[in-house]
């Protein structure tokens, strides 16, 4: 009965944006203390969420959803039964690799993606006192993660063979020279991009190593002695693969991208929205999420001042925007809210799923993570990047397949294109000749991909999902 009413107030007198579901409260649990959540949708369209502040304790926990709420793996906690906090996280494959500090030393967890059992429980990882404990990684194609850490203040690059039960194996490892604190890293192929701060002025530089890590691109200064930058930009990837560092720099949110090639400045601090109140606040709690196949992106974020409403925008990888900023979820009337920590993930039709903190102050009742989603058809502009032209069309011999596809092209003769991972990577390209080719489910430098949803995209007009079976590909 408490989880119940604790429903219905957080749900009073909110107001859903345009093409945005009811919220709803997914745990039973609040996360007061530590209002940290991350979620990821599988390729069956079920929802695994881990967060900070478990019953209302420094706990982290795990479960997995549907997208009426209704649970299909019940909460519960991963961590020690000890003060646990500074969650982290990332996918690879099927399993969800969950970090977290238990006073100083490192701890993590795997959960199985399949059905969320576990397949590692708490494990220590090191005990090396870290100034900023977030463990920043990023897997590649060869079943490693690449991570950033910090030791003190240095910031440590290492590659990790993940070894279930008894930790990770440290491939390589050095420090950052030049770096400081925080930073970020998001693997495409073979390149390792990294984004850190320097030193001295707590700007951001960048560079560039490939998978055996080795540099390609020598640590650089894109920003040019820009202050106030934080510790953590969001990453993202064009169409083409080029870095997008988004970032909330005096008081708006900024786009820089930098060539994938040389790390050469191709948009050079964009502004995409500006912290003008009474109309608009920004926070350091935002997200940028990629739509696969388009040239498209949501940048979604809590307000900083009132606490009290999601907003959100559509852009493009040159910080256009096509959507201008909207309310997804106001709380206004509720007096007082507290909205915090947001998260999300963008589906294979371009569908937002987020997760965010949100409860009432005033009685305490702790807060809770809390999920909604937005319908992409609701913009009205889908049909700019999916609607295949009259008299062409693509499809797959096997769907899902095992190991390999043929594409046929009907009402053409010839046609480029790219596949893309479910985070919207893209792992490989194709070039379709006298009406037809042929993938063997590897990527662009013949590494063998691992099992799941791959969207194919025709680098102008065509779209599908493609399934490839775990028992065949992995």
């Amino acid at each position: 009965m408490i989880g119940f009413c604790v429903l219905a107030l957080t749900c009073l007198g909110v107001t859903p944006g345009p093409g945005w579901s009811n919220p709803i409260l997914v745990t039973d649990s609040a996360n007061t203390h530590r209002r940290i959540q991350f979620i990821n949708r599988d390729s069956q369209g079920r929802f695994h969420l881990v967060w900070a502040g478990y019953n209302d304790q420094h706990r982290i926990a795990y479960k997995m959803f549907l997208l009426d709420g209704t649970t299909i793996f019940p909460e519960t906690m991963i961590s020690r039964d000890i003060n646990s906090v500074y969650l982290s996280r990332v996918i690879m494959g099927d399993s969800l690799f969950v970090f977290w500090r238990e006073s100083s030393p490192i701890y993590y967890a795997i959960r199985s993606l399949e059905n969320g059992s576990e397949i590692t429980p708490a494990t220590y990882l090191f005990t090396t006192s870290t100034l900023y404990p977030h463990i920043r990684s990023s897997p590649d194609s060869l079943g490693r993660l690449h991570v950033l850490f910090n030791r003190g203040g240095d910031v440590y690059y290492a590659v990790w063979i993940p070894a279930p039960g008894s930790g990770f194996i440290t491939e390589y490892e050095w420090k950052v020279e030049g770096a400081h604190a925080g930073g970020v890293l998001l693997v495409d192929g073979n390149r390792v991009h990294v984004v850190v701060q320097d030193p001295v002025y707590h700007d951001y530089s960048y560079l560039q190593y490939d998978l055996e890590g080795n540099t390609v691109v020598p640590l650089t200064d894109f920003t040019e002695g820009d202050l106030n930058c934080s510790r953590y930009p969001e990453l993202n990837l064009d169409s083409d693969g080029n870095l997008m560092i988004v970032e909330d720099v005096s008081e708006s949110y900024i786009l820089w991208k930098l060539d994938k090639y040389i790390g050469a400045t191709l948009v050079d601090e964009k502004v995409i929205v500006s912290d003008v109140p009474p109309e608009m606040y920004i926070s350091v709690s935002f997200i940028l999420r990629h739509l696969p196949g388009t040239d498209e992106y949501y940048l979604s974020w809590t307000d900083s001042a009132l606490d009290d409403q999601i907003l959100y925008l559509l852009m493009d990888s040159d910080g256009n925007v096509l959507a201008d900023w909207n309310i997804a979820y106001d709380y206004s009337d509720e007096d007082p809210e507290d909205v915090k920590a947001i998260d999300g993930v963008v589906d294979e039709t371009g569908n937002l799923y987020i997760i965010y903190s949100q409860g009432e102050t005033e009685p305490i009742l702790g807060g809770y993570p809390t999920f909604g989603w937005f319908n992409h058809d609701s913009l009205g502009i889908e049909g700019e990047s999916y609607t295949e032209p009259p008299g062409v069309s693509l499809r797959a011999s096997h769907n899902p397949s095992c190991g390999s596809v043929q594409f046929f092209l009907e009402g053409a003769d010839s046609m480029e294109l790219r596949i893309f991972d479910i985070t919207g990577r893209m792992v490989a390209d194709l070039s379709l000749f006298e009406g037809s080719g042929y993938w063997n489910a590897t990527g662009s430098s013949g590494e063998r991909l691992p099992s799941g949803v791959y969207t194919v995209v025709e680098i102008r007009e065509f779209r599908c999902a493609l399934l490839f079976s775990e028992s065949e590909v992995a």
